[in-house]
Formats: structure tokens, C-alpha cells, sequence
């Protein structure tokens, strides 16, 4: 079936760059790009009016925490009280944090349905754990790969695991417990869930291997993944230098180098590995280096691993990347992730380049241009995918059009400008992947949207209930998650 996306501004992709072409048209057939241009004049079966319009190649959301995105959100004014674990938590007890069952196939639902109406076409969704397992449970990968195929989405898919958990001491010291066999046989479910989904539903469900924090992993399971992942061709992903103490003063006082260090120097940062975060590095003040140290940024830079920027669910912790526009200019490759609900790649376009203007203290810092690239080309670079992330012939049907006729965006001498600064998910119209219609009008065909916001809010207000109960501290829900205004239902 040939369809034509006719008028707007179209953003192609020239070989070397994006361009914006007005007043033209793109062509697919089926599930690829045939003719993008000033006009078209060829027969099509239909065309899509896009009149006014941003039309767009997909976003590629580089981490999204999708087995838990209804709760993984709770950030203002949270007290860290709420999230010690105990070492007898640790050791004993598993808890009922996890998202299983029914309550996971509706988070799951939500996330790949807020992902597509935010314009990911493309995405690297995670599973999560309670604090006291080594790895995910087995079916929270399972779930996440069959909700995003039957939805339509493109999604690369992971097993989470690792061979140490964290737990505080009665005097507030970090410790780690230690279990290796148990970190190997996450790797085994990591590699059998590849097996079994890799290349699945038309190939748009493609798998990586995931090691969950290189605080949490031993130097031998890292190894043995890193020797897994190149044996068969799969990627890594891998949360890197996201706590200041649990992981970067932790690693130097293992290893005598800073997590970036380590890793280089062990073989594991390469082209094939996306490391989420990389907040602090020599470059970051807090960590106590000289002013503009950029030993790390120049090993992730020479390495070719791709770092997976999450700005906004930090900025909402008080803290933020330094910085976006230094890792750039050093030859990083920079895609955006969104982590946490809400799965709002427009937003996070935003955050990344004010924030990084903050960093840096420059206006000119970091541009729209700057995080668009990250958010379409950065990606597909991080997936090794020349199809994803450009408007261009031989590429992937993936395409967003947002709608640019609103008075709140009806500001344009430069789209891309207006949809980064102005615009919200809540302007993307339509999103195509591999051809296919997966939201029409902003709402993604067949879900009642009504109903599974209720749902994904009953599972969040459980869940919340029992963090509060989990929480070693005695503390009462308000003080765990201290309300904005007090309640008071009898009023």
C-alpha cells in the first residue's frame, strides 16, 4: 500500500543532516520511505493532509522504565528515608514490589501506549526489581515484548539483572551483598529471552542484554556478558554513573578509578554498549576533579558507546547533567531516554537543551538542533539502525506529524524550534511504525485510553501502599510522600 503525507514542514534527511523542505510531500510503501520531496506524481492509495503540520521521522526513546512506568515517577518532595533497605530485607525477603500478572500487563499497556502517543516509535523499554532480588522477574521482559509487538511498536528489549544489591547499615554506610551465581543465572534468563524474542513480531522486537548498574555487577559478570553480547551479536545497555556515593565514590574505592575509567579500561565500552545517565564523571564538580577534567568524556568519546540522557526525572531530583553540550562537543553520541512516566519525548527535548544551557551557563550551550539529533539520529546511531531516526528512501516508515496550528505553537520561524520549546505530546496527531497507523487523532486505535488510566492508577495507588509498608524506617505514607496540600476529604 502506498500512502503520501502531503504539505507541512518535512524534515528529511539528506545524507549528512535533517533539512527542512516546505510545502512537500513524503511516500511510503508498505513499511518504507520511497520519495521524499518537493512534490510527487506518482499514483498513491491514500493521502494523509498535513497541512500546517511538523511531519518528522519517530523519536527514539533510548530508556524507558516500562515495567514500572505507572509508579516510577513519585520524585517531588520524596524523602530518601523511604527507599533504605535493610540488609536482613536484603538477604530474607523478596516483598511485593514487584509488577506481576495482571497488574503488569497493565502497566505495560500504559507505558507502550504513552510511548507511541509521545512519539516513540522506537524504544529501549527496561524491567525493574525489589531491591532484594538479582533480577527481574521472567515475565516482565516476556510481557513488555508481546504488549509493544500486538501494539505495533519498535521496541529493543532487556532481562534485568546483576550479582549485588545494595542495602544501608544501621549507621547510614552503603554495603553490598554479594551473590554470583545468582547474577550468572540472570545472565542465562538474559540470554534465553533474546533467544526467544529476538527478531520477533516482523523484526520490529529486537532484545539486548542488560546488566543493571555497573555498581550492582561484578567485574566477572560483566566480563562474561560483555563475552555473551559479542558471541552473538547483541547489544548492551547499562545504567553508568547515575549515584554520586552508591556508585561513583563506590567504584573508585574498589578499583581506583572512576566508573567510566573502569569500564574503558575492562574492554566493555564499545560502539554496541548504551550507557544511560553518566552523570557524574570527572567533569562534574561534586565529584571533587579539577574545573573542566575531561578524562571521562574524552574514554566515552573515543570509545563510541552512546550515552542514554533521561533529563527531566533528575531535574526533578535537583540534579543534572555536566553537561550535554561538553560530552557533544567531545564527540559523545548523545541519544534521549525519558526513564520515568511521563513517556514525553517532546519534554524531554526541552529539559535537555534548558538544562544544558543551565550547565554550562550558555545560551548557545545546547540547541534544539542539538536534541533533536540526539532524540532521532543519536538514537539510531546508539542501535546501529541507518533506517531508523531520517526521512529519507530506503528508511524505515517510522514518522511522527505534530500539529503546529494551535495558538500556543502558532509561533513558527522555525518548526523544529516551536516543537522543542513550545509543543507537547499532546500536539503529536498521527505516528507510524513500519508503515502501520499506531495513533490516529492522538489516541492509539483500539485501547480505551479512559479505562486503562484508571486501571494503571489503582495498580500506582497499591503499589504506593506497599512501598510505604516496605520502607524500614516505620515512616506513614504522608511522610514517605509528603502531599503537596494537606487532604481533607470532609471538608
Amino acid at each position: 500500500m502506498k500512502t503520501k503525507i502531503q504539505g507541512g514542514y518535512i524534515v528529511a534527511f539528506d545524507g549528512k543532516g535533517h533539512r527542512i523542505i516546505r510545502d512537500s510531500v513524503v511516500v511510503y510503501e508498505d513499511d518504507k520511505v520511497i520519495h521524499v520531496a518537493k512534490s510527487y506524481g506518482g499514483d498513491v492509495d491514500q493521502t494523509i493532509d498535513a497541512k500546517g503540520k511538523l511531519v518528522c521521522p519517530g523519536f527514539i526513546n533510548i530508556h524507558a522504565v516500562a515495567s514500572i512506568c505507572i509508579t516510577h515517577f513519585r520524585l517531588d518532595a520524596l524523602r530518601r528515608g523511604g527507599l533504605y533497605v535493610s540488609k536482613a530485607y536484603v538477604v530474607d525477603g523478596v516483598g511485593e514490589l514487584d509488577l506481576v500478572g495482571e497488574d503488569l500487563e497493565t502497566s505495560a499497556l500504559f507505558c507502550f501506549v504513552e510511548l507511541l502517543k509521545g512519539g516513540a516509535t522506537t524504544s529501549v523499554p527496561i524491567t525493574a526489581m525489589t531491591p532484594s532480588r538479582w533480577e527481574a522477574p521472567k515475565e516482565q521482559a516476556e510481557t513488555l515484548a508481546r504488549t509493544a509487538g500486538e501494539l505495533g511498536a519498535r521496541a529493543y528489549v532487556s532481562h534485568h539483572y546483576r550479582s549485588g544489591v545494595k542495602y544501608w547499615t544501621e549507621d547510614g554506610v552503603i554495603r553490598y551483598h554479594w551473590d554470583e551465581e545468582a547474577g550468572r543465572a540472570g545472565l542465562e534468563g538474559g540470554l534465553r529471552f533474546a533467544e526467544e524474542f529476538e527478531g520477533s513480531y516482523d523484526d520490529r522486537i529486537r532484545t539486548m542484554l542488560f546488566p543493571a548498574q555497573s555498581g550492582t555487577c561484578s567485574a566477572e559478570l560483566l566480563r562474561e556478558t560483555k563475552e555473551a553480547a559479542s558471541e552473538r551479536g547483541l547489544m548492551i545497555h547499562m545504567h553508568v554513573a547515575e549515584g554520586l556515593f552508591t556508585e561513583f565514590y563506590e567504584i573508585q574505592r574498589r578499583h581506583g578509578k572512576t566508573p567510566v575509567h573502569y569500564l574503558y579500561d575492562m574492554g566493555f565500552l564499545d560502539p554496541d554498549v548504551i550507557v544511560t545517565h553518566v552523570l557524574y564523571t570527572t567533569l562534574n564538580p561534586v565529584t571533587g576533579y579539577p574545573k573542566r577534567d575531561m578524562r571521562d568524556i574524552e574514554l566515552l568519546a573515543k570509545s563510541g558507546a552512546t550515552v542514554a540522557h533521561c533529563p527531566v526525572i533528575y531535574a526533578r531530583g535537583g540534579r543534572l547533567l555536566q553537561s550535554f553540550g561538553q560530552y557533544l562537543r567531545m564527540g559523545v553520541n548523545m541519544a534521549i531516554g525519558t526513564d520515568a512516566f511521563p513517556m514525553d519525548m517532546i519534554m524531554e527535548m526541552r529539559y535537555a537543551a534548558i538544562m544544558g544551557k543551565v550547565a554550562d551557563q550558555d545560551p548557545l550551550a545546547v540547541t534544539a538542533r542539538d536534541v533533536f539529533n540526539a532524540a532521532t539520529l543519536g538514537g539510531a546511531k546508539a542501535l546501529g539502525r541507518e533506517d531508523l531516526g531520517r526521512l529519507a528512501v530506503g528508511a524505515k516508515a517510522d514518522i511522527v506529524i505534530v500539529d503546529l496550528t494551535g495558538l500556543h505553537v502558532g509561533l513558527i520561524d522555525d518548526p523544529i524550534k516551536t516543537l522543542v520549546y513550545m509543543a507537547s505530546q499532546r500536539d503529536i496527531e498521527t505516528v507510524i511504525v513500519d508503515g502501520r497507523v499506531v495513533v490516529e487523532g492522538g489516541r492509539v486505535p483500539g485501547v480505551d485510553e479512559e479505562k486503562l488510566a484508571r486501571k494503571a492508577n489503582e495498580v500506582n495507588q497499591r503499589q504506593k501502599m506497599a512501598f510505604v509498608r516496605q520502607n524500614p524506617m516505620g515512616l506513614s505514607a504522608e511522610e514517605v510522600f509528603p502531599p503537596s496540600f494537606p487532604w481533607n476529604d470532609e471538608a
